[in-house]
């Protein structure tokens, strides 16, 4: 089988596994049914801009749309999964371990210098975002999303009590730092949708 026989078998396979018709497919790539016809039956291709497009849609490489067909696209081993996982916590224990020093340190050599539990409080948007990065380069979409507010609101939360312990007299309104978040976080749910649904 050449590159474009699999190429043509590759694009009615994973269209049939997204759940797509010929015609939603064409309206997204904003193409026409034909044309996806054609790609599928072998008669043209696609070119390399909508190929990136579908392999980026199907959460394959270009390699798995023009490979052999036939052939299972390896899966995430239960090995993989867990080297992750421990890759995840470490990360997050680390981060926790600066912080637990920070705060017995400061407490032991300055014990004059007040609020040091702020460095736990501190500990946990630069959790998120390890956490973050760890989920964008293992291209988890969903999980960086919910990383991404989590984020937000601990950074929000950290600004909050930094300004109250240590303004002179913190505005009654302080509160409304958190006000901020709303639109962040509408911002993005509607980033994950379109991530979801992006060509």
């Amino acid at each position: 089988m050449d590159i474009k026989e699999n190429l043509a078998l590759n694009l009615v396979k994973y269209r049939k596994i997204a759940g797509l018709t010929q015609a939603e497919l064409a309206e997204k790539l904003n193409y026409s049914d034909k044309a996806v016809s054609k790609w599928e039956r072998g008669e043209s291709v696609p070119d390399l801009y909508v190929l990136k497009q579908l392999a980026d849609f199907y959460g394959i490489t270009i390699d798995s749309m023009i490979g052999d067909p036939n052939v299972e696209r390896p899966k995430l081993t239960k090995d993989k999964k867990r080297f992750r996982y421990i890759i995840a916590v470490c990360s997050t224990m680390l981060v926790w371990l600066v912080a637990i020093c920070a705060f017995s340190f400061v407490d032991i050599i300055i014990p004059t210098i007040t609020h040091t539990w702020l460095s736990f409080i501190y500990a946990l948007p630069v959790t998120f975002i390890v956490l973050l990065i760890l989920m964008a380069v293992w291209k988890k979409k969903v999980t960086t999303a919910v990383m991404i507010s989590f984020l937000v609101w601990t950074t929000l939360l950290a600004i909050y009590l930094s300004l109250d312990l240590f303004l002179p007299a913190p505005p009654p309104t302080l509160w409304e730092i958190f006000l901020i978040g709303i639109p962040l976080q509408v911002l993005i749910v509607f980033w994950c949708i379109y991530r979801k649904n992006k060509f």
